[in-house]
């Protein structure tokens, strides 16, 4: 009986138990290093996610410019070259453009009134190194004509 609590003792004791700390440190390095490859991946895809949204609100900035540009011309307000224009030169749509696509005009009677009906699409695009971003932007517009 003496001898089978000892055989215990010995199973229990340190000594007997140098391996078990190895694969404990082993497994916190591993799950460690997980969740920094985790947080690595969340962190640049929420960088570029950004990036998208800055860019898309510029092209859609520089698209407005150019259907206000476009209506402008329109009506004989004065803009020049409504047809399509590069923004680098403005401070906020740098590396931004637009382009503008006018329908021909219609021409609608309605009771004693006439109309001249318009469309116009802009498109408006940034780019930021190898990221294109782009945006359209319809409008329609009626003259009354004298």
């Amino acid at each position: 009986m003496y001898l089978k609590r000892k055989a215990l003792n010995l199973a229990a004791s340190p000594r007997y138990q140098h391996g078990s700390m190895l694969v404990i440190a082993l497994f916190v390095i591993i799950v460690l290093a997980l969740l920094g490859l985790t947080m690595t991946r969340l962190l640049s895809s929420t960088s570029e996610t950004i990036i998208h949204e800055v860019l898309g609100q510029r092209a859609i900035n520089a698209a407005r410019s150019g259907i206000e540009c476009a209506v402008a011309a329109e009506v004989g307000a004065g803009c020049s070259n409504p047809a399509f224009k590069d923004l680098s030169g403005v401070a906020g749509l740098e590396n931004c453009n637009y382009s503008v696509a006018a329908m021909p005009p219609k021409t609608i009677t309605d009771g004693g009134s006439t109309f001249t009906y318009l469309t116009f699409t802009s498109t408006g695009q940034c780019t930021a190194g190898k990221i294109n971003v782009t945006r359209i932007v319809y409008v329609d517009a009626m003259l009354e004509e004298d």
